[in-house]
C-alpha cells in the first residue's frame, strides 16, 4: 500500500493520522479490485488501467445502476459475477491484513513518511522561520511598550552593580593581602555571577518568559544567601566552601561512572578516578564526615550535622524570601503546581502556556532588583569609602522605584485584559486570592 503524505505542519489542521485513516479506509476497494482483476484475467480481458478499481468502487457504493463502461473498454461484452463467496474472500483477506500485516507495516510506513515529510518541512522552514522571527520582534516591541520603563530601570541597576563590582575588584587587587582576603575574593566572584544571572533574568523578561525568569531568580537568591553566610564567618568558611569542590567532583565522578557505559561515553581513566578519590578523602579527613553533605561546607559554623538551604537562609537572615524561593522551585522542577500555576497567565482561569506571554513580569523583576541590590551592597560595602556611600544610596533608591514601575505596568495590563474579555471591574476593597 503506497500513500503520499504532504502534511502542512506549520499552521495546518491536516494530520498524518487522518491521512492514514483515509488510506486504511480504501483497503476494501483495493482488495475487491484485486478480485475483479483476477476475474477479468480469466476471461482474457485486457482491461484498461484503473477499470478494475472503478468497478470495485461502483460495487461498494451500493448503487443499483449498471456500471457504465469507459469508452476505451467498449467493444466486447464482459460478464463479471461477484457473489457471496467473493465477498467473504475479500473480508477474510482484509482481516488477515489488519491482524497480521498492518501492525508490521505501520513502523515501516512511518519511517518512510517521516523522511518525506521532514524533507518537505525543511524546504518550508526558511519562510516559516522568517515569519516567526518577525513575530518575535513584534512581540518584543509590545513588551517594551508595556514594560519598557521597569525593565530599563532593572538594566540600569545591573549596569551600576557591575561597574561598582569592577571598581571594588580593582581596589582589592591594589591593596594586596589583608584580613579575610580569601572571603573577599570569593564574595566578588559571587557578585560577578549574580550579575550574569540577573542579565539572564532580564533576557527572559524581555522575551516574555516570566516563569523562566522566576526560576533564574531562585539561583540569584541562592547566591545572595551563600554570600551572606560567607561574609558572616569570613575566611575560615570561605576555605571550606572552596574545598567543597572536591566533594562535588567526587559526586559527579560517581554519577558519571554509573551511567557512562549506558550512554556510550568514554570511561574515566583510573588515574583521574584515583586523583579525585584521594582529594576527596583528604578533605573528609580534614573536616569530618559532615563535610560530605550538599551543604557540608557550612556544617561546622551552623552547628548542623547535615545543613540544608533553609538553615543557610536562616543564618543569612533571608528566611522571609522562603515563599518566593518555593515559587522559583516550582518553575525549576516538574511538580504538579508548575503544570497549573503560571506567572505568564493572567487571572486564575485555567490555561495552557507553551511560549511567550506579556504577563507575570512583576514578581521576578522586582525580586531580581531587590536581591541584586542586597548582594551588591553586602559585597561592596565591607570597607567603604565615600564613593561607596553614594553608589549604595543610588542603588537602593533605584531599587525602590522598580517595584512601583512594575506594579503600574501590571495594573494597566490587567485593565486592558478586562476590557478585551469584557470582565467586570473588581471592587475597590475586594480581596483577591493569589495562588503561589
Amino acid at each position: 500500500m503506497t500513500q503520499t503524505v504532504e502534511p502542512k505542519c506549520f499552521g495546518s489542521g491536516e494530520t498524518l493520522q487522518r491521512t492514514l485513516n483515509e488510506a486504511v479506509g480504501n483497503l476494501p476497494v483495493l482488495f475487491l479490485e484485486h478480485r475483479i482483476a483476477e476475474k477479468l484475467k480469466l476471461q482474457d480481458v485486457k482491461a484498461p488501467k484503473g477499470l478494475a478499481r472503478q468497478i470495485a468502487k461502483h460495487i461498494l457504493s451500493g448503487s443499483s445502476e449498471p456500471f457504465a463502461t469507459p469508452r476505451a473498454a467498449r467493444g466486447k461484452r464482459v460478464d463479471i459475477t461477484i457473489n457471496d463467496s467473493d465477498l467473504e474472500e475479500v473480508i477474510r483477506g482484509l482481516e488477515r491484513f489488519y491482524d497480521e500485516q498492518l501492525p508490521a507495516l505501520l513502523p515501516l510506513m512511518a519511517g518512510k513518511i517521516a523522511k518525506n515529510v521532514l524533507k518537505n518541512l525543511k524546504s518550508q522552514w526558511p519562510s516559516e522561520n522568517s515569519l516567526q522571527e518577525t513575530d518575535i520582534l513584534e512581540f518584543r516591541k509590545r513588551i517594551d511598550g508595556r514594560w519598557g520603563k521597569p525593565l530599563g530601570q532593572l538594566r540600569m541597576l545591573l549596569t551600576m552593580s557591575r561597574e561598582w563590582c569592577q571598581e571594588i575588584n580593582v581596589r582589592e587587587s591594589r591593596h594586596g593581602k589583608h584580613k579575610n582576603g580569601r572571603s573577599r575574593r570569593l564574595l566578588i566572584r559571587l557578585l560577578v555571577r549574580a550579575c550574569q544571572v540577573t542579565d539572564e533574568i532580564l533576557c527572559l523578561l524581555e522575551n516574555g518568559f516570566a516563569d523562566g525568569a522566576m526560576a533564574r531568580w531562585r539561583t540569584l537568591h541562592e547566591i545572595a544567601v551563600v554570600a551572606a553566610v560567607i561574609l558572616q564567618y569570613g575566611d575560615e568558611i570561605a576555605e571550606r566552601y572552596i574545598d567543597h569542590q572536591t566533594v562535588e567532583s567526587k559526586r559527579s565522578m560517581d554519577k558519571y561512572i554509573a551511567c557512562s557505559q549506558q550512554l556510550g561515553y568514554k570511561p574515566m581513566t583510573p588515574r583521574m578516578q584515583a586523583r579525585i578519590t584521594k582529594a576527596h578523602e583528604k578533605v573528609i579527613t580534614k573536616y569530618g564526615k559532615t563535610f560530605h553533605s550538599d551543604y557540608g561546607w557550612a556544617a561546622y559554623h551552623l552547628k548542623k550535622e547535615k545543613p540544608n538551604f533553609t538553615h543557610l537562609e536562616e543564618a543569612a537572615g533571608r528566611a522571609e524570601m522562603r515563599a518566593h524561593y518555593q515559587m522559583g522551585n516550582d518553575n525549576v522542577h516538574a511538580g504538579i503546581k508548575s503544570m497549573y500555576v503560571r506567572l505568564g497567565l493572567i487571572g486564575d482561569y485555567e490555561g495552557l502556556l507553551a511560549g511567550r506571554s506579556n504577563a507575570g513580569l512583576t514578581e521576578p523583576g522586582q525580586n531580581a532588583a531587590h536581591t541584586l541590590t542586597q548582594l551588591a551592597v553586602l559585597v561592596c560595602f565591607v570597607e567603604p569609602v565615600f564613593d561607596d556611600y553614594v553608589i549604595a544610596d543610588m542603588l537602593m533608591a533605584l531599587r525602590d522605584e522598580i517595584p512601583r514601575s512594575f506594579a503600574k505596568a501590571e495594573a494597566q495590563l490587567k485593565k486592558d485584559d478586562r476590557a478585551i474579555r469584557g470582565a467586570p471591574k473588581p471592587l475597590k476593597h475586594a480581596t483577591q486570592k493569589t495562588d503561589g
